[in-house]
């Protein structure tokens, strides 16, 4: 795992990385080794919403969410001794990436390609994409490598 910036002591950290990383994995486990609290950015949206993030989206739009997530994140980056998981989206909003670019960050299973992320996620449930859901595994394996090629340099912007 690599830094985007020097390791500070005390100060938080966030975690992401792409769908079939284990973003919340390598957030406890950060979390336990400094002795800091793990956090999960989507549990905090919720808490402070009183919806589930798949409810926020469902009524209010994505773009609604990203809101949400943005304001979440700049409440958390004021806190010390914690190790946040981050959604495989957070760094498609503008605001969120720049807030992020100020911040210590970790990308779970950066050393991964396409193919061995694919296979870690593909037996995942939860995944909130549509296309996750769909009976075709060759399809729903096209579309996961078409956003994986789309997200790429957002992840590498922070190795």
């Amino acid at each position: 795992m690599r830094w985007n910036m020097g390791y500070e002591q005390g100060k938080g950290i966030f975690v992401t990385g792409f769908l079939g990383s284990d973003r919340k994995g390598l957030a406890e486990k950060l979390a336990a080794e400094l002795g800091y609290r793990a956090m999960d950015l989507d549990t905090e949206i919720e808490k402070a919403d009183g919806r589930s993030v798949q409810r926020i989206c469902m009524t209010m739009g994505e773009h609604e969410y990203r809101n949400k997530e943005y304001e979440t994140l700049e409440k958390l980056t004021s806190m010390e001794r914690i190790v946040v998981s981050c959604g495989d989206g957070v760094l498609l909003d503008d605001m969120s990436r720049e807030i992020l670019s100020q911040n210590q960050v970790v990308i779970a299973d950066a050393e991964l390609g396409p193919e061995e992320l694919w296979e870690k996620a593909k037996g995942q449930t939860g995944i909130p994409y549509a296309f996750m859901q769909m009976g075709d595994e060759t399809a729903r394996r096209e579309k996961f490598m078409v956003l994986y090629q789309q997200r790429k340099g957002m992840y590498q912007e922070f190795q």
